[in-house]
């Protein structure tokens, strides 16, 4: 299975191993990682690319045109980021917002309906690092899974599977076998 792995950590953050780690594992499981690491993508919408968001071309920009091929050839997503106040990184929300744009994400039909347009996509999967135990998630309504774990879902092939993994900060040992542990039965 082709993995388009998004990578929402900063370099710097030793929690980051967590994107090694999950590679490693999917390479031992035979699946070809594209990664793509976020830190350098520019996450804000231009004036250009708002006009054209409505348009037949929504995707101007080549940064965007580069990750909307990526994601076209991609038969599984997995996103790999520190909880921030209960949500994705300002950078992959960015990203989300820039390339999963009508054509790319979804499509119209005939009666002006939203239809699913990553049929490729057979496979969604988040692992995330959080300060924040379970309970405090699950109270806050906990943004980033709900985004990447549900909504992005409804988009993707209509037998898409959803893995979800959150570790402690700072990812150890234990949560690193939790990682690997999910990923294997990919």
């Amino acid at each position: 299975m082709r993995v388009l792995l998004l990578d929402g950590y900063d370099p710097a953050d030793p929690d980051g191993r967590t994107v090694d780690e999950a590679v490693e594992e999917l390479h031992a499981g035979h699946h070809e990682v594209d990664l793509l690491r976020l830190h350098d993508f520019n996450p804000v919408m231009s004036p250009a690319e708002r006009v054209a968001y409505h348009s037949d071309q929504p995707v101007i920009s080549d940064d965007v045109r580069d990750s909307a091929d990526r994601l076209k050839l991609a038969e599984a997503l997995l996103f790999c980021y520190p909880t921030l106040a209960f949500n994705v990184p300002a950078t992959m929300k960015g990203w989300l917002e820039r390339v999963l744009v009508p054509g790319v994400a979804f499509v119209f039909d005939d009666k002006h309906r939203v239809r699913p347009g990553m049929q490729n996509i057979r496979r969604i999967g988040a692992i995330t690092t959080s300060p924040h135990g379970r309970l405090r998630r699950l109270r806050s309504r906990d943004a980033g899974k709900r985004t990447t774990a549900r909504t992005l879902r409804l988009s993707a092939h209509k037998r898409c599977r959803t893995t979800f993994v959150s570790v402690p900060t700072p990812a150890d040992n234990k949560g690193i076998a939790k990682i690997r542990k999910a990923l294997r039965r990919w």
